[in-house]
């Protein structure tokens, strides 16, 4: 745990110093909940910080808007994910039946023929 906090203060903290409890503690919150690595979090950091402006700093505040952008993303893919697999379900065709008897094969409407006609 301990290599993890130097990772992600020589990572996301000013050169020569640390990040603040909080700010650390969120960001090792993001690393369990997305099973992340430092590195990882750090180049999803790099993307949110390009969509968010130039002069993005990373603080407490900061630290919970990344973590909510990171969770929204999560649940975007996954939206998508799931209309995908309803999709292919209902490309599925079932067993054709035929509108006028029930009958998939024809059979019950043959045999009523032939009983009626042989009278």
């Amino acid at each position: 745990m301990e290599d993890q906090t130097a990772e992600i203060n020589e990572l996301f903290a000013l050169p020569n110093t640390s990040l603040e409890r909080d700010v650390l503690g969120e960001l090792q919150s993001i690393l369990r909940i997305h099973s992340l690595s430092p590195q990882e979090m750090f180049f999803k950091w790099e993307a949110y910080s390009l969509k968010m402006g130039p002069d993005t700093q990373m603080n407490y505040k900061t630290a919970r808007e990344f973590k909510k952008d990171l969770q929204d993303a999560l649940e975007r893919e996954s939206r998508g994910k799931a209309h995908m697999q309803s999709a292919q379900k209902r490309s599925t065709n079932g067993t054709p039946r035929n509108a006028n008897t029930g009958d998939v094969f024809g059979v019950y409407v043959h045999l009523a023929y032939r009983k009626w006609t042989s009278y």
